[in-house]
Formats: C-alpha cells, sequence, structure tokens
C-alpha cells in the first residue's frame, strides 16, 4: 500500500509541476478582425450625407474592422447577436428611428456602442452616464484639449452635446461656443464600451478627431503619419508636368505615391510607352504606384471574369513594362459589392480608398466590406489647409488616428504645379516612406505577382531593379478569360448551328445540280 500512495503522490506532483510550467508558457490568443453592424436612417442625399455613411465605412476598414452596413428600416430583429459592434448614424434630424426591434436589440446590447449625429435617446445618455444638452443656433469651434490647434466650424442650427460626464470618461476634442460665455462641450466622449459623436465630417480637424474616437472606441487607435497621394493621374495626364512634379519631390526627399489607371492593350503605342517611361522615373525617385480601378457601367452579377480578366491585362501590361503597382486604389464603393471585391480587389493586400463618385455603379451590392492588410483614407489636402478662422492643420506636424494618405489632384500645368508645391510647403507634416516604414506588399494577379519590400520590387517572387529606358519586353502570358456554362453552351451552340447550316447548304447545292440535270434532260427527249 506504501508503495502505490507513493506513487499515487509522484503522479499528482509530477502532474501540479507539468501544469505549472504550462501555466507559464505564453498563450498566443487567436486574433479575430471584430465585426460591426452600421445601422443608419438615410442617406439623405439631398444634403449629400450619403458622403458621411461611406466615410464611417472607410474609417472602419482603415483600421481592421469589418463592417456590414443596413438601413434601419431593414434591420431584423435578433441581428445584433452576430456582432461585436454598433453603430447608430442618424443623418436626417426631421425624421425618427421607426425600428422598435433595433432600438429594443441596441439597448440589451452588451458589445461596443458609437452613436453618431441628433437624436441621441435617453437610454443612450444613460449608458454614457452623461446629461443631454441640446444647443440651438450656435457656431463652434473645434479645439483640441489645449486649444493651440482649432478649427472654425459652420453654423449649426441644432446639436446634441453632453454635459456632468463621468470621470471615467474620455474626451476627443471640444466644441467651444462663440457666443459670449465661451462655453466648452466634449466632441468626441467614451464611456466604457459606448461612444458619441454629436455630428461626423468627412474631412478637416472633425475628420481627425472623428476617427480617433472611433479607432479608440474599438481599441484600434495608433499614430500614423500620412501618405502624400497624387490622385487622377491616368494615361493622358500631362506627362511633363507628372515628370516634372516626381523630380521636385524627390529633390525635396519627399515620399509620395500616386493612384493612375491604365489601359489593358494598346500597350504598343508611343502614348502609352511615353507614359510608362514616366511611371518608372516615378518608382526611381522614391514615388510608389497604386492601381486605380476603373470607371465601370452596364455591369451585372456575370461581369465578374471580364473584370478579373481586365485587371490582369493591366497588370501584365505595367509589368512588361516595368511598373510594379504596390497596391490598388478604388472609391469606397468598390468594398461594398461581392463581384468588386472577388474580382478585383482581393487581388491587392494593400488598398486605397477614395470617395464615391456622384451616383456609384454597383455589380451585386450586399453592404458587407472586408478588411485588408493595410488600408488608406483618402482625405483631401484642401480640407486641412488654412480655414478662414482658425489654424493650419499642417503646421502642427501632427499624426493620424488611422492609415490616412492626404491626397492632391494632379496638376495639368506648370502653374498648378507650383500652385500644389507652394500648398505642400504650407503643411508641415513628415510623411509616410513605404520604402522605410510600410509593411511588405503583395499583388496576385493571373500570371503574375508583384511585391515591394524595403525599397524593392519583386516580379514573380524575384527581385527586379527597374530602369528609365525602354526594357526588353518580357514574355509573361496573356489571361485568357475563364469559362462558365453560359459560354461553353452559346459555344456548342454556336458549333451545332455552323454544322447544322453546312449540311443545309450542302443538300441545297446537291438539289440545285439535280434539279438542273433533270430540267435539261428534258429538251433532250
Amino acid at each position: 500500500m506504501t508503495v502505490k500512495w507513493w506513487r499515487v503522490v509522484s503522479w499528482l506532483i509530477s502532474g501540479l509541476l507539468i501544469g505549472g510550467w504550462l501555466w507559464q508558457l505564453p498563450v498566443q490568443a487567436k486574433v479575430t478582425t471584430p465585426k460591426v453592424l452600421l445601422v443608419y436612417d438615410s442617406q439623405n442625399v439631398a444634403q449629400q450625407d450619403q458622403r458621411k455613411v461611406a466615410a464611417v465605412q472607410r474609417i472602419l476598414t482603415g483600421i481592421q474592422v469589418r463592417v456590414k452596413t443596413e438601413v434601419a428600416a431593414d434591420y431584423q430583429a435578433g441581428s445584433l447577436r452576430h456582432y461585436q459592434g454598433v453603430i447608430t448614424m442618424i443623418n436626417w434630424a426631421q425624421t425618427d428611428l421607426n425600428n422598435t426591434a433595433f432600438v429594443r436589440d441596441r439597448r440589451r446590447f452588451n458589445g461596443m456602442k458609437l452613436h453618431i449625429g441628433p437624436r441621441l435617446t435617453a437610454d443612450e445618455a444613460a449608458g454614457l452616464h452623461a446629461k443631454r444638452a441640446n444647443l440651438y443656433q450656435q457656431q463652434f469651434t473645434l479645439q483640441n484639449k489645449n486649444g493651440y490647434l482649432h478649427q472654425l466650424l459652420a453654423f449649426s442650427e441644432t446639436m446634441v452635446a453632453l454635459t456632468q460626464l463621468p470621470a471615467k470618461a474620455q474626451t476627443i476634442g471640444y466644441l467651444k461656443s462663440q457666443s459670449a460665455d465661451q462655453r466648452r462641450y466634449p466632441y468626441g466622449t467614451i464611456v466604457g464600451k459606448q461612444g458619441y459623436l454629436p455630428y461626423l465630417s468627412t474631412g478637416g480637424y472633425s475628420f481627425v478627431l472623428a476617427a480617433q474616437t472611433i479607432a479608440t472606441l474599438f481599441s484600434q487607435a495608433g499614430h500614423y503619419q500620412p501618405l502624400l497621394t497624387i490622385t487622377k493621374v491616368t494615361p493622358y495626364t500631362n506627362m511633363a508636368v507628372l515628370e516634372r512634379l516626381s523630380l521636385k519631390l524627390y529633390q525635396r526627399g519627399i515620399p509620395f505615391a500616386i493612384s493612375t489607371t491604365t489601359v489593358g492593350n494598346h500597350a504598343h503605342f508611343k502614348a502609352f510607352q511615353r507614359f510608362a517611361r514616366v511611371l518608372r522615373l516615378v518608382e526611381n525617385r522614391g514615388g510608389v504606384v497604386f492601381l486605380k480601378m476603373p470607371a465601370v457601367g452596364g455591369v451585372t452579377t456575370s461581369s465578374g471574369p471580364g473584370l478579373s480578366t481586365l485587371i490582369d491585362n493591366e497588370l501584365i501590361q505595367f509589368a512588361q513594362n516595368q511598373v510594379y503597382p504596390v497596391g490598388i486604389s478604388a472609391s469606397a464603393y468598390w468594398n461594398q459589392d461581392v463581384i468588386y471585391r472577388q474580382n478585383a480587389l482581393k487581388k491587392a493586400d494593400h488598398l486605397l480608398w477614395l470617395p464615391n463618385p456622384a451616383s456609384p455603379v454597383y455589380a451585386k451590392q450586399d453592404n458587407t466590406a472586408t478588411t485588408f492588410k493595410q488600408s488608406f483614407y483618402g482625405l483631401d489636402a484642401a480640407s486641412l489647409e488654412t480655414v478662414t478662422q482658425g489654424s493650419t492643420l499642417g503646421k502642427v506636424a501632427t499624426d493620424f488616428p488611422i492609415p490616412t494618405a492626404v491626397t492632391f489632384t494632379m496638376p495639368n500645368s506648370q502653374r498648378s504645379l507650383q500652385n500644389l508645391m507652394c500648398r505642400l510647403d504650407r503643411l508641415n507634416y513628415r510623411w509616410f516612406n513605404p520604402a522605410t516604414q510600410g509593411t511588405p506588399t503583395k499583388i496576385t494577379s493571373g500570371t503574375v505577382s508583384f511585391g515591394y519590400q524595403h525599397g524593392t520590387y519583386f516580379l514573380n517572387g524575384q527581385a527586379t531593379t527597374i530602369t528609365d529606358t525602354q526594357p526588353q519586353p518580357k514574355k509573361l502570358a496573356a489571361v485568357k478569360m475563364e469559362t462558365t456554362w453560359v459560354n461553353r453552351f452559346f459555344k456548342t451552340q454556336g458549333t451545332v448551328l455552323l454544322a447544322f447550316f453546312s449540311i443545309t447548304f450542302i443538300v441545297f447545292v446537291l438539289f440545285i445540280v439535280l434539279g438542273r440535270r433533270l430540267y435539261l434532260n428534258m429538251f433532250k427527249r
């Protein structure tokens, strides 16, 4: 018995020691991308508030949060249990949020909650442990905590501000009244798992603080230097101006990116060769290229293979001319369309999100955005420049809470180029350098793959150099159109019809020959 008890005790001691050792081992938690439901009352197109919905989508994608967007009227009871966060966005203060199922589910929801815009309800204010204050007919200055950075806002007819905040509340920016009392109200507010923004702007200091509030609420806030980006570059751009711009930026030691469209054929034309030559100069002067997605029209749910082939051919044309994009740039709505995501966007792991056009064209809209290795929010530089009253936001050399690309439209003349350089002088940012600060990029498309790491370009996994002269053509296989059952059906149908008409034609010719002989024999008798 003594031996048996000793064995039992030995096993227990060994188990405790092994268990203690395992307890001390570092546990690698599985990284999961949070999923958020964005619910809005109306796009309010008359006031162009659909841009605000797209801005929130871009912010969330930039901080690696998957977002599903849904109008409040379409919400189904119980849907919130599939999400880790919910954002209520009010664009039209004159209407009520007439969906009791959503209001009830939101009240019971234990995840992250954010309210943007007017009509903050009593239960939402209670969740923030604050009191509501209705403000009418006022103008505010948005400022940071110390007040040295500020921007005058447009006149506000009505706004719901918070007062009597708890000690644990996080305040991101303040709204200072222009009235005699000059009272300050919080702009971005976070209390525990709940947040509040009284309004949202798609640019300026308001955007910076709104993005910081959203990123902080979802524990994704960071410090990012902006990426200087030149947009609206095309093969028809004034190449002399683009070449001069790249040279000026190179001489000043400013890294930059360009967002450019291209063509899928006609690469043998001299105009395209000149375009490619200037893009090679851009790459050799510290610039990187984002391939801009094409304008679309007349697309359907069956347009995916054609779109994929188009992008593949554009990338192959670039590769044959030693132009190696580091990512894809697209309007925000492309991430809300399953056809565009699967057949174009997912070819790259670095995305640059630009504002939507006036009338987006969808192939199959599903409002379910995905995330990428890195996403940049395209922010118009004009919103960061001097305002009527306030700071030149670029002078203080602030960084951004999410990856941000400060965009300038491509100048079309020497005069507009000089104006762009003067605007750059008024900004004091330390610009993001993809060569030294960026993560490795990758684009996989058809028969070719691109990579970029530490300033070195990779083609199909092999490091490559870029020459200023016209490169020798590379033998890259063209991408064949994907064969679908519809294509096979029509191809088979065409073959059958061709055979049928061929046989019919032969029989018809035989009848003519026989008929002629019979006709002649009638006279020979």
